[in-house]
């Protein structure tokens, strides 16, 4: 595919500071500037302190997205975040955290953060921050992203799957989804959708998972008994997990989160090794 087919925004601005020791650079990488109704985008991202004081976070990406980041939409609704103390506290007393040290920087591996929920909020421009909670009310927020709200070109069936097998379209299964290629403006991407579409009154998410050709026949295939499926996009394929809606494995070309993770991983364990090395040599002066 080519990279021309991709909308990248990338935010690695500025960051709101929490007092004078306390800050951060919060860049965000989403892979695509719309979103459909009932659908909740994707991305991940990289913080950097900026301050003079460590900041503690959730060594377990699936504990940091429970009690620590937040898409919060713009402006802000002061009732929102009154929960997210709990979940803090959830995640302190069962999880394990670390020191960001002042200058470095970190990128979690392994997981796809959900960033914005637009099925209540969804118009033409929706406006959010991503945050990272520090407890006892304190916010580090990215610079504001802008999404559009979009109606698709097309929208086509590809498969249904639950956790041991794909299905009959029509099948109705507790853990069951339906996988569908939704186009756009030139751009195509495979989505996790419940499939309870046809209910009346029913809360249909649609997850993306990667970008598409936009003319290859999608084929899916059942891969293993752990809820995983290969997607074969013309001559390559991919591996689906169907639990975490995320690839495992497959191009670089549809699996855009863990090129992105991957090369900006490298680059902040380069730029944190400068970083120590700079420290250890003004130390031994």
């Amino acid at each position: 595919m080519k990279k021309l087919m991709l909308t990248t925004m990338t935010l690695c601005l500025l960051h709101v500071s929490v007092s004078a020791e306390t800050k951060a650079l919060i860049e965000v990488e989403l892979f695509k500037n719309w979103v459909i109704k009932g659908e909740r985008n994707f991305g991940n991202l990289a913080i950097k302190n900026t301050g003079t004081e460590p900041i503690a976070l959730a060594k377990n990406p699936a504990f940091f997205e429970i009690g620590q980041l937040l898409s919060r939409p713009l402006p802000r609704d002061p009732y929102a975040d009154r929960s997210q103390e709990n979940h803090y506290q959830v995640i302190q007393a069962d999880g394990e955290f670390f020191k960001l040290l002042p200058e470095e920087t970190h990128v979690y591996e392994g997981r796809k953060f959900p960033f914005g929920d637009y099925r209540y909020i969804f118009s033409d421009q929706m406006r959010f921050t991503i945050s990272v909670y520090l407890g006892k009310g304190v916010w580090l927020d990215s610079e504001p992203l802008t999404v559009k709200g979009v109606i698709p070109d097309s929208e086509e069936y590809l498969a249904t799957a639950n956790n041991k097998k794909l299905t009959r379209q029509g099948d109705n299964f507790h853990d069951t989804w339906e996988l569908v290629a939704v186009t756009y403006n030139n751009e195509r991407w495979l989505y996790k959708v419940t499939p309870n579409r046809l209910v009346r009154n029913a809360n249909v998410l649609y997850s993306p998972v990667c970008p598409l050709s936009l003319t290859n026949k999608i084929r899916v295939e059942s891969y293993d008994d752990e809820g995983q499926f290969k997607i074969w996009d013309g001559d390559r394929f991919m591996i689906f997990h169907m639990t975490k809606s995320m690839l495992t494995e497959g191009p670089d070309e549809n699996n855009v989160l863990g090129k992105w993770t991957r090369e900006r991983k490298q680059k902040a364990e380069a730029d944190n090794a400068e970083v120590r090395r700079k420290k250890a040599e003004a130390q031994a002066q």
